[in-house]
């Protein structure tokens, strides 16, 4: 057609707006004020992974915290067989739209490969934003898998996360958690596993919302002959109301006996560390707190020897309360404490425990 490009006409031959001799032509400009290869990819789908019949408290955390990152629709992924059903009312009152129910002879036991497919398929249905996983073993394992079918980019590990529109910028440790990065995906669907604690743990309401029944015919691939849970070192520090943080100024290890000695003598108290200690071989990695380690929100965070390096910041910046105690008083942690001690670690924790005898 002469004269006419980007459905307008340029022959001053329309009067009507469009070119008569071609009535399925759009309007002048309308291809420039509308993009028809955007995406319509709309809202968050959570895979809502279950404990021993409960929700997890990793998606309990996302799903509630979904409803605020998104103007869309929040759909929750649940596997499982109609004992799940009784989790319904806790989802939905997190802020869930809908739920998927899936089941199927292939996701009656967990494997990747087939929790993966189901949510793949899920996911073209609903066609989400975004697609969110609780950073557990399970998600880690899960979420690549997923990522792959979906042609997805997926950002692994995130301590943070924010959203502008259907967009979301997610933050996680680099370099061995040396720096953080601000990463966004440049395509749809986004998907991020986060870990527990970068939102608060939710109150438990109940709702209401659609539930949908989702059969997945798939097979199974491979067959769990038993499962064996590792042993852990007791009590999880993110359940803790207070938590007696030790870092790289400790110097003799009788002060991490002292710290327990005190921790037990407080209810619902525990002793974490920075990483300087696990790397020592002092304690644990279950309980050190940071980018490369957990993100807790106690009542109550007593950091003695933490200089407040932004690694370990990352991961205790959301306590209640921070008491700060180091020789340092140019120390970063500082900045952060409600309360500053300028002291050194040893003689303010057996301070402390004659206190904690006299009371």
């Amino acid at each position: 057609m002469s004269g006419c490009s980007d459905g307008s006409c340029s022959s001053g031959s329309c009067s009507t707006g469009s070119c008569s001799s071609d009535p399925n032509r759009l309007p002048p400009g309308m291809l420039k004020k509308y993009n028809l290869n955007e995406s319509t990819a709309d809202g968050i789908l959570v895979w809502a992974e279950t404990e021993n019949g409960q929700l997890a408290r990793s998606s309990a955390e996302i799903i509630a915290a979904s409803s605020k990152l998104t103007d869309g629709r929040v759909f929750v992924a649940l596997f499982g067989g109609p004992d799940m059903k009784a989790l319904y009312p806790e989802i939905f009152g997190y802020g869930t739209d809908t739920i998927y129910h899936v089941r199927g002879k292939a996701t009656e036991q967990y494997t990747p490969e087939a929790y993966a497919e189901a949510l793949a398929q899920v996911a073209e249905r609903v066609n989400p934003a975004t697609v969110l996983i609780g950073a557990s073993t399970r998600g880690r394992e899960t979420a690549p898998r997923l990522a792959a079918m979906l042609g997805s980019g997926l950002t692994a590990d995130c301590t943070g996360i924010v959203a502008d529109g259907r967009r979301i910028v997610v933050t996680r440790p680099a370099f061995g958690g040396v720096l953080t990065a601000d990463i966004e995906c440049i395509g749809f669907p986004q998907m991020a596993t986060i870990r527990q604690g970068v939102f608060p743990a939710p109150r438990k309401v109940e709702g209401q919302g659609t539930a949908i029944y989702w059969q997945y015919t798939g097979e199974q691939k491979k067959e769990i002959l038993s499962e064996r849970q590792p042993s852990k070192d007791g009590k999880d520090i993110c359940d803790a109301r207070v938590l007696i943080a030790l870092g790289a100024g400790i110097r003799d290890r009788k002060i991490v006996e002292l710290a327990e000695e005190i921790a037990s003598s407080i209810d619902g108290a525990m002793v974490c560390c920075s990483r300087a200690l696990v790397e020592r071989g002092w304690m644990p990695q279950s309980r050190q707190v940071g980018m490369s380690g957990r993100i807790v929100r106690p009542d109550v965070y007593v950091a003695l020897g933490i200089s407040g390096a932004v690694q370990h910041i990352a991961g205790m910046s959301s306590a209640k309360r921070i008491i700060a105690v180091n020789t340092d008083e140019d120390a970063p942690i500082h900045s952060y404490a409600d309360l500053s001690i300028i002291s050194d670690a040893e003689p303010a924790l057996r301070e402390l425990s004659i206190l904690i005898k006299e009371r």
